[in-house]
Formats: C-alpha cells, sequence, structure tokens
C-alpha cells in the first residue's frame, strides 16, 4: 500500500511540473518558402537539428525495387554536392562537425542534418547543397551499395531482424508493407544508379517532402536559407501513400532454423496514429508488456524479454506481442492467456497510474535532443498535425482505465503469428488466437 501511495503522490508531482511547463511551451512556428512547408521550433540547446521529411516510405517503389529509397538517401547525405568531390565534402563536415545522414522506412524517409549553432552557416550549407544538387558519382555508389548487401546478408543472421522482415512480408503479403526497406541482397544488387536518380527525383519534391529545425536561429534567418536552396527542388506531386484499408488476418509463418533458442512474433491490429485510440493503445500494450514480463519471466522463466508494444508504422498500424524461448508451447499459451485475461477482465486503476507515471518519465525523457524533438515534431506532422506532439501528455493523463480495456475489446481478436526456429518443436494447434469478444458476451 505504501508503494502505491508513493507512487500516487509522484504522479500528482509530476502533473503539476508538467502543467507548468505546458504553460512555458517552446514556439513553434509554421510556414511556407516558395511552397515547401517548414516547421521552426524554438530551443535554447547549443546544437541545431534539421529534418527533411520525404512521405510515402515502401508504397513509392514495387518489391524488385526494395531499398532503393535507403541507398538514395543514403547516397546523397554521404556523396556530397557535384561542386565538392567526396573527399572535401566529408573535410567540411568533419571540420564545422557537421553529421549528416539518412534513413528510409515504410511510410517516409528523412535526411538529417545535426550540428552545432556557431557552425549552423556552414553545416546547413553542406546539408542544403547535397539535397539540391547531388553528386551521383558511380564509385561511391558502388561502394554504398556493396555496404549495404553486405548488411543485408548479415541482417538475416540476425533473427530478431529476420523475424520481424518475414513476419511483416507474410502477414502484409500484397500490400507495400511486404517490401523490405533496406532492401534484399538481390533487389539491391540489380538497382542501378539511374535507378537510385529517378525515385530520388520523384519523391524528393516540395510536394512530397516538408522541413523540421530545432534550435536557436531565427524564421527571418531560416526563410533566406532555404529560398537560396530546397526552395529551388521542383514542385513535383506527393507520394501515393498507402491507405489504411486493410486488416491483420489469422495466419501462421514457420521458418525452420537450428538455433538455441525459438523467436515468435504475433502481430495484431492497432488505432490509427493520432487518435486518441492510439494513445489508449499506448499505454495498454505498455502494460500488457508488464504483465507478460511477470508471468512469462519472473514467474516461469521462459524468455528473458517477451514483449508487448505498438510499433510506429502508419499506413497500417500494429501492435506486437513477442516472445524468444526454449518452449514455445508453454510460451504461446501463457501470452494468449493474458490478453484474454484483459479482454474479459480489463487493466486496473492501480496499473494505468503507476504507468503513467514510469510512462511519461521516459517520454520526457526521449525528448532530451533537438534531434529527437525533430523527429517527434515530423512525426506527428504526419500523423494529424505537429501540434498534436504537445498535446500528448494532456491526453496520458486524461485516459480512463476503461478507455484501455476497450482497446484491447476492440482490436485484439485476430494474431498473425510468425515463428523462427525449430520447427520440431512446434504444431499448428500451438499457435493459439484470443477469444473473440462475442463469445466473452456470452
Amino acid at each position: 500500500m505504501m508503494k502505491f501511495k508513493t507512487g500516487f503522490l509522484t504522479l500528482i508531482m509530476l502533473i503539476g511540473v508538467i502543467s507548468a511547463n505546458a504553460e512555458s511551451e517552446p514556439k513553434t512556428t509554421e510556414f511556407e518558402v516558395n511552397g515547401l512547408k517548414v516547421i521552426l521550433r524554438e530551443s535554447v540547446k547549443g546544437t541545431v537539428s534539421a529534418r527533411l521529411f520525404v512521405k510515402g516510405g515502401t508504397s513509392g517503389y514495387d518489391k524488385s525495387k526494395e531499398g532503393v529509397e535507403s541507398l538514395a538517401l543514403s547516397l546523397v547525405m554521404q556523396s556530397g554536392p557535384t561542386d565538392m568531390t567526396n573527399d572535401a565534402f566529408n573535410l567540411a563536415a568533419e571540420a564545422v562537425g557537421a553529421q549528416m545522414s539518412a534513413n528510409s522506412g515504410y511510410d517516409y524517409g528523412t535526411m538529417s542534418l545535426n550540428c552545432v549553432k556557431i557552425y549552423w552557416d556552414e553545416s546547413w550549407k553542406l546539408f542544403s547543397d547535397a539535397i539540391v544538387n547531388p553528386a551521383w558519382r558511380p564509385e561511391e555508389f558502388t561502394i554504398l551499395q556493396n555496404q549495404m548487401v553486405t548488411a543485408s546478408k548479415q541482417s538475416k543472421t540476425n533473427a530478431d531482424a529476420h523475424l520481424r522482415n518475414i513476419a511483416f512480408e507474410n502477414a502484409w503479403s500484397g500490400t507495400n508493407y511486404a517490401n523490405i526497406p533496406d532492401g534484399t541482397p538481390g533487389s539491391l544488387e540489380a538497382l542501378t544508379i539511374e535507378d537510385l536518380k529517378k525515385h530520388y527525383n520523384k519523391v524528393v519534391v516540395k510536394d512530397n517532402v516538408f522541413l523540421v529545425v530545432v534550435g536557436d536561429i531565427s524564421v527571418e534567418d531560416l526563410k533566406k536559407k532555404i529560398t537560396e536552396s530546397l526552395a529551388n527542388l521542383p514542385k513535383g506531386k506527393p507520394a501515393a501513400v498507402a491507405q489504411n484499408d486493410s486488416q491483420v488476418k489469422e495466419g501462421l509463418s514457420v521458418e525452420n532454423r537450428e538455433l538455441e533458442t525459438n523467436y515468435i512474433l504475433g502481430i495484431f491490429d492497432a488505432p490509427k496514429r493520432g487518435t486518441e485510440e492510439a494513445v489508449e493503445n499506448d499505454l495498454a500494450m505498455s502494460i500488457l508488456g508488464d504483465r507478460f514480463f511477470e508471468e512469462l519471466r519472473t514467474k516461469r522463466s521462459l524468455s528473458y524479454a517477451p514483449a508487448a508494444s505498438r510499433t510506429g508504422n502508419m499506413a497500417h498500424p500494429m501492435n506486437i506481442v513477442y516472445i524468444s524461448t526454449t518452449d514455445p508451447e508453454q510460451s504461446l499459451q501463457v501470452m494468449v492467456d493474458e490478453i484474454n485475461k484483459v479482454k474479459k477482465d480489463g487493466f486496473t486503476e492501480k496499473e494505468l497510474a503507476g504507468k503513467k507515471q514510469s510512462y511519461l518519465t521516459r517520454y520526457y525523457m526521449g525528448q532530451e535532443t533537438n534531434s529527437s524533438i525533430a523527429m517527434g515534431l515530423g512525426v506527428n506532422e504526419m500523423n494529424g498535425g505537429w501540434e498534436k506532439m504537445d498535446t500528448y501528455t494532456k491526453e496520458i493523463l486524461e485516459t480512463d482505465v476503461s478507455d484501455l480495456n476497450a482497446i484491447m475489446q476492440k482490436y485484439g481478436d485476430q494474431i498473425y503469428w510468425t515463428y523462427l526456429g525449430k520447427e520440431a518443436l512446434v504444431k499448428p494447434e500451438f499457435f493459439l488466437q484470443p477469444v473473440k469478444m462475442e463469445k466473452l458476451k456470452k
């Protein structure tokens, strides 16, 4: 009882601190420069973070071109602009401490800059020149292509990474989520530099990108810099973003592999990101993860790190349950039993109160850098508006336990299971499905 009272008091104090912070939210300005949308958030930190978000992700190419966006954006950020050699570009970036990188996933890609404020002018020029006038040098393309092929081959030996890839390929067969963003050895080896140019010129256009900057810089300074650089990107048109019109279906995929432990991933539907239900779902899955830890690790020693969580995917929102274990039959039974308990009896007020406290602590710790703030603003912008980042705390605090219980009852009916491990240890009937709500009501 004392532990619960202490946690409750801590939550009350946390609410007070958050309320005080809410009254002094950093200023965020949204504007356009020649058709390019820009979001600028002030920050007194001594660094500046800029992220150019490229919408579309895997919906922008078919399966034969897996990895094309990841390879293209990375090559642009590594090679630099046409008017500099690669060595000169890297030396200039190193001299001012400018860090540039790129990434592409299922729903979007990013090209990013992190730098110290005193070298903001020099860093921005390197970053923006590379984006507007990419070099596309064949020799640098070949080097990066070979590196990504090697990484792709190695990822297949990483059980967790391979499990996720085959789970998405099978659960979302026929959709863009069956495409692997970082590519496969075969798809990467088949790509040409012309493939990269064609894709880049299609998606890195003003109607399909937006810029997020976080730092102690002025609107006037940023507008001037963009006018001289990114505003010169072609207008283009928005990417054909996949629609959220498909649901996870019951299913099973088994890949036999002689491993010391066996890997299991279950996928089921989740609410659309950016909605009130999504916030409730975040909390529900986090508490379910705690229950898994207690039942599967603490009580039964079936796994070191069982998990339940939501993914950040947008076009096809989903939750996942995961375990690595030497006893797949018992583990699957316990996991589904816990899901059924939640659907039938719900979570408790005590669980929710404790979760709000720990969840918000981790959330704020994750917003300590300008880079993470820029990412958060961009992701929220694609999920209904950057403003949602500033209301997330309020929504967490206002969530009621009945909201969480409704989420599990609504979305936890059908699971697509993927198994990677010794096939002799499992049978199809081990992979249970949660009890349907209509049966629980009878």
